[in-house]
């Protein structure tokens, strides 16, 4: 089984490795569960991405999350692993359906001005479906979101668009951990270069400039 230092490092070494565009990462801790958490933040490629942009590009946040009875098991090693699947198995049955442990990544897509203002969310849901139609899983493993802003005498805009996908982890072993990084990062390469050719935010409507966001690499990776 391998530790979580192992898994972010086998996952930051192949986005390394494969030159995906890694503007930021950021790690959190739940300091009442000790729960851990990794995202990365990808840019297309060819994007700066140690300056201030007038809006946000277009990006991918990976992210995983580690749960903190594995820290335990990680720490422990085969005994606690047999003695929690002893519980799970005798009290809570039904976890045994539960979603496999997953990398997620989430795409932030800039939408324009006729876009915004158009609101038709089913008419962009089935354009990234077809953009999306040759990828691994698509149709189990996708889900689109939009953010509809409302004002008092106004029509509602589409303030925000996304796309998640999963990436199952169906056993954290060595090779099932790199066979979804693999497919993950084969997805991060074609996505988004397709992605940003097709969704541009609009520079008729500026909004204020971001903080530059540096890239430093996890310290446990």
């Amino acid at each position: 089984m391998l530790t979580y230092e192992q898994l972010i490092a086998a996952l930051i070494e192949h986005l390394e490795q494969h030159q995906i565009n890694i503007v930021h990462t950021q790690e959190l801790l739940d300091t009442h569960t000790l729960g851990r958490s990794l995202h990365v933040t990808c840019l297309p490629p060819n994007v700066d991405k140690s300056g201030a942009w007038s809006q946000p590009p277009l990006r991918a946040v990976v992210g995983v999350h580690w749960p903190a009875e594995l820290t335990v098991a990680s720490i422990h090693g085969q005994p606690i692993i047999d003695a929690l699947n002893q519980i799970v198995a005798e009290r809570l049955p039904t976890l045994r359906h539960a979603s496999p442990m997953a990398f997620d990544v989430t795409y932030f897509l800039p939408l324009s001005d006729d876009e915004q203002q158009a609101a038709d969310f089913d008419h962009l849901g089935a354009k990234l479906h077809h953009l999306f139609a040759n990828q691994t899983e698509v149709e189990a493993h996708i889900e689109i979101n939009g953010v509809l802003r409302a004002r008092i005498d106004q029509p509602p805009v589409l303030a925000q668009l996304t796309v998640t996908r999963i990436f199952p982890i169906e056993q954290l072993h060595a090779e099932a951990v790199a066979e979804a990084i693999a497919a993950l990062s084969s997805e991060l390469h074609e996505m988004l270069p397709r992605l940003a050719t097709v969704f541009q935010p609009a520079p008729s409507n500026p909004q204020p400039a971001l903080d530059p966001q540096f890239y430093l690499r996890p310290p446990t990776a």
